[in-house]
């Protein structure tokens, strides 16, 4: 596996990695997918780095599927107890800023059924009459007829809030599983000139709530991630250190080659 640091970890040796388990590092903020599981397997050093860090491990995740509860009820499921406080989803967080923003809001929300169920906990009005924003998650019903919904309601003036802007993220054993971002694809092949806002990384606003629930500044937070356009433009944004592992090569070798 190969790991590169972000100069962030300013006294670190260009050669080496840094210790995640240092103390200097009072929050470890780490990608999900590719990072720490795969589909519904942990990867090797998963477990131990669950283990080492406890209550310092944030995962930033631009999962648009799960609630925290759904999802930390998965992680425990894989022997992977996490406080699903610690969870930080793009979905959910998209739901939660549109609420505190615009409540009561008309909402087209292309999504799971948990994360709907989510947003209608929260006040939202999930409809598909004029709505005032389209919300586009991982929506893995999406077909031609809601490509054709959401140009209509977006030609009709509504906003458009994406949850996040991965086109794919890694599977284990076959292609890339598709992302949200590939459906946005497909509506800005239509709509070249729509305009839409992003919730997930790389944008600040997941990095700004880990922040923020671990009481730490930017200076003592280090963001694990495998992907340098989303985990690690995203943090080196905000001055944070990032570590980059490959896809689903496991965290053996940040962790002195644990392997489970």
């Amino acid at each position: 596996m190969q790991a590169n640091v972000s100069p962030s970890a300013a006294d670190t040796p260009p050669s080496q990695h840094p210790d995640v388990t240092d103390p200097r590092w009072q929050a470890i903020l780490c990608d999900l997918d590719g990072c720490l599981i795969s589909g519904e397997l942990p990867l090797p050093g998963t477990q131990a780095l669950f283990q080492r860090l406890g209550d310092r491990l944030w995962i930033v995740s631009n999962n648009s599927t799960d609630t925290p509860a759904s999802l930390g009820a998965r992680l425990r499921g894989m022997g992977l107890a996490i406080a699903d406080e610690r969870l930080i989803l793009a979905g959910v967080e998209a739901i939660d800023d549109l609420a505190r923003h615009k409540p009561g809001s008309r909402v087209a929300l292309f999504a799971s059924q948990a994360l709907v169920a989510h947003a209608e906990s929260q006040g939202l009005k999930i409809t598909q009459r004029c709505p005032q924003t389209v919300l586009l998650c991982r929506d893995t019903g999406f077909d031609y007829a809601a490509l054709r919904r959401i140009i209509g309601y977006l030609e009709g003036g509504a906003k458009l809030l994406v949850a996040n802007p991965d086109v794919s993220h890694p599977s284990l054993d076959g292609p890339p599983v598709p992302e949200t971002g590939a459906l946005l694809s497909a509506i800005c092949s239509v709509l070249p000139r729509q305009d839409f806002r992003v919730i997930g990384k790389p944008e600040r606003h997941l990095f700004d709530v880990a922040l923020t629930r671990a009481g730490v500044h930017a200076g003592q937070a280090m963001m694990i991630g495998d992907n340098v356009m989303t985990d690690g433009a995203g943090a080196q944004a905000l001055d944070i250190a990032f570590l980059e592992v490959m896809p689903n090569a496991g965290l053996g070798q940040i962790l002195g080659g644990a392997s489970c």
